[in-house]
This record gives structure tokens, sequence and C-alpha cells, in this order.
């Protein structure tokens, strides 16, 4: 299930927002405590709250592609880092929020989708978390059009903390902050 924001002019989302943003700040023990933490010290300027942190060892780590794919593919790190890869300048944007601007390094997904071999009749990606809670969607045109929708690993230089995604996460630019899977574990076309 997408993840959506109604755009009709209507103070609604910035409101919910903003109480997100109080709650977080304000209630301390909360599991975003780590994050306030890391927030005020390092990499992202923005408080994300989308997610909870998931826990991968990058050792036993892998990526599933599936669905309407020729190939069933199965990527631990090292073989996402092999791939060729891209920096791209992008802006993650949680509207109303916060905005952060900054070089993301990672494979783009049509390059992972080309090595499955995209199927006929498929008109959707999905891009789960690795604990299945975060989820989205986006057209498979768009995935196929784009060069900033990656499977990213690094945010300027360096690799994501925990709290952003370790290890892999999702970049798609032009969209909005809720796309952007964080604990990328799975791609599924449909």
């Amino acid at each position: 299930m997408k993840t959506e924001y109604p755009h009709s002019g209507s103070p609604l989302p910035a409101l919910c927002l903003t109480l997100a943003f109080f709650f977080c700040i304000l209630t301390p023990g909360l599991p975003y405590a780590e994050e306030r933490q890391f927030e005020r010290n390092t990499l992202f300027e923005g408080l994300h709250v989308t997610g909870s942190p998931v826990d991968i060892d990058i050792a036993t780590f892998r990526l599933s592609v599936g669905g309407k794919v020729d190939r069933d593919l199965s990527l631990s790190f090292d073989d996402i880092m092999a791939l060729a890869t891209v920096d791209k300048r992008l802006v993650l944007e949680c509207p109303g929020f916060f905005t952060d601007v900054g070089v993301w390094t990672g494979v783009p997904v049509r390059t992972i989708l080309d090595l499955a071999g995209v199927q006929q009749g498929a008109d959707t990606v999905r891009f789960i978390s690795a604990d299945n809670i975060y989820k989205t969607r986006i057209p498979l045109a768009d995935v196929r059009a784009s060069q900033e929708i990656l499977v990213a690993y690094r945010f300027n230089g360096k690799p994501f903390h925990r709290v952003h995604g370790f290890p892999i996460r999702l970049t798609a630019g032009g969209r909005e902050g809720s796309d952007w899977v964080k604990w990328l574990g799975s791609i599924l076309v449909d």
C-alpha cells in the first residue's frame, strides 16, 4: 500500500506532520530517541520518523527481487556494490517536515530490473523493507525512466546509519519522502 499525502490545498497534511515532529522531539524514551541524538551530530539535517530502525547483519543481508521477472534474484550487499553505480544530487523531502539535499550513491533500480528480466504485462514495482512494514509502489514506467530511483547505500560519501536505512534504502527523486523506503529488503514486480 502506497503512503500518500493529499495535495488538495488542505492544511491537514502539514498539521499532522508538524504534530508528529513535536511529539517525537518532546517525548523522550520513544523509539526515535536514538535518531534524535544521531540527528544532532551527523549525516542528515532532518528528523526522519518514517519507520522504526531495523537491525540488519550485513554478512547475511540479501535483497530479493521477484514477482513478474524471468529470474528471481537474491543479492548480497557486495553484489549490489559490484554493480555500476551512480552519484545523484537529490532532494529528500517530507512535505512540511524536513528537506535534505545531498549526493546519494547507488544502483539505478532499472539496472537491477534488467538483470532480473521484467515480464510482459508488469506495470508496478513494490519496494518493501526487510521487516515487511515500510512499503511503497511506483509505476514501472516511472522506474524505467528514472536515473533517480536508486538502491542507495551512501549519502554524501558515507554509509547510512541504522536509523536511516542501513545497509540500503530506496531513493525516489521527485517523489515524497514516504516513497524512499529504508532498510530495503525486497523488490517485487507486479
